[in-house]
C-alpha cells in the first residue's frame, strides 16, 4: 500500500490526491511510472486520467458500454477497498485519532501503514473479521465524502483519460 498523509479526513480524496507525490510525480512524466497500457484504477473523486481511471458519473443517462465498464471497474477496484477495510478494521484507532499533538497524526498513520503492509507480507490470520469491521467505517465516511466532482478540469489530462477510458469500455465482454 502506498500512503500519502498529512491532510485532515475532513479535505477531500480528490484535493488529497492532486496535491500528493504520486500526482506531482507522474504528471510531469508519465512515461517514467507507467507504460503505455498501464493505468491506476481511481474511484469517482480522483480526476479521469490517461494513467488514473475512473468510473462515468451515473447521472441516470449512461448507455450501456459505460455501466459495464463501470461493473468491471468497481469489481476490480474491489481489491483496494478491501486493503483499506483492512486497514482501518485491523488498526481500530485509525477511526478516532484524538490526540493533542497535532503533528503526531500523520507519523501515526504512516506508522499504522507500515505496520499494515507487514502484516500482509505475513498473511495475518484474523484478515476477514477486519475487514468487515473496517468496510462499516470507511462506508460511512464516503457517505461524509461526496464532492462536487464538476469542480475538476484539467483539460487535455482529462481528454485523454476520457479517450482511453471509452476505448476499454467499448472493447469490454458484457457482464
Amino acid at each position: 500500500m502506498d500512503v500519502f498523509v498529512g491532510y485532515p479526513s475532513s479535505v477531500s480524496d480528490r484535493r488529497i490526491f492532486v496535491n500528493s507525490d504520486l500526482y506531482r510525480n507522474v504528471t510531469t512524466n508519465v512515461a517514467e511510472y507507467f507504460d503505455e497500457n498501464q493505468f491506476i484504477l481511481g474511484d469517482k473523486a480522483y480526476p479521469n486520467l490517461k494513467w488514473i481511471l475512473s468510473p462515468y458519473i451515473d447521472r441516470g443517462h449512461l448507455q450501456e458500454r459505460h455501466k459495464n465498464f463501470n461493473k468491471c471497474h468497481a469489481s476490480t477496484r474491489s481489491v483496494v477497498e478491501r486493503s483499506f477495510a483492512l486497514l482501518f478494521g485491523r488498526f481500530r484507532r485509525l477511526k478516532y485519532l484524538d490526540m493533542c499533538r497535532m503533528d503526531l497524526i500523520p507519523k501515526t498513520v504512516l506508522a499504522a501503514c507500515v505496520l499494515h503492509n507487514i502484516c500482509l507480507m505475513f498473511a495475518d490470520q484474523q484478515e476477514q473479521y477486519y475487514v468487515q469491521e473496517g468496510r462499516e467505517f470507511l462506508d460511512q465516511r464516503q457517505a461524509r465524502d461526496n464532492v462536487n466532482l464538476e469542480q475538476y478540469n484539467e483539460g487535455v489530462m482529462v481528454a485523454d483519460g476520457n479517450a482511453r477510458r471509452e476505448i476499454i469500455a467499448q472493447n469490454l465482454p458484457r457482464h
